[in-house]
């Protein structure tokens, strides 16, 4: 006679455990990927991208690649520290720190020499030139 019931009743939820697990490992990648809000326009000779980084404050926590149609952003928010005596215990922080990382894909080809970025108010604008031959390299940020 055997049995409905399986010998370990939960290892019947293990595909949802493992699943979940994958998830986790991931789920920092996936969560800063939709924190950014991130606009990306087309002109006839230009491709221009805008995103919300808030909490930059250094440029070489900010990291820019363009390999052909990929731009890739890269960089971390470091948590402000308090100047004083006392030390703090964070009671409520709904802020995000740490390190993240966005992969676009453009709607054209650009090209890498002149190519513009700035950082100002937590907002960093990208513009590109439209380019048949691209070439890969990293892009210098102007910090206001």
């Amino acid at each position: 006679m055997s049995s409905l019931i399986p010998n370990e009743p939960f290892s019947l939820s293990d595909p949802f455990w493992n699943e979940m697990d994958r998830f986790l490992k991931q789920g920092k990648e996936l969560f800063t990927e939709g924190l950014y809000r991130i606009d990306v326009e087309e002109t006839q000779h230009k491709v221009i991208v805008v995103a919300e980084i808030p909490g930059i404050e250094k440029p070489e926590d900010l990291n820019i690649t363009l390999d052909e149609n990929r731009l890739t952003i890269q960089g971390e928010v470091r948590k402000s520290t308090y100047d004083g005596d006392e030390e703090s215990i964070s009671r409520h922080s709904e802020r995000h720190f740490g390190k993240f990382s966005r992969l676009l894909t453009l709607p054209a080809m650009v090209k890498t020499d002149g190519a513009h970025a700035s950082y100002k108010n937590g907002v960093l604008k990208l513009s590109f030139l439209k380019d048949a031959h691209p070439a890969a390299r990293n892009i210098e940020v102007d910090f206001h």
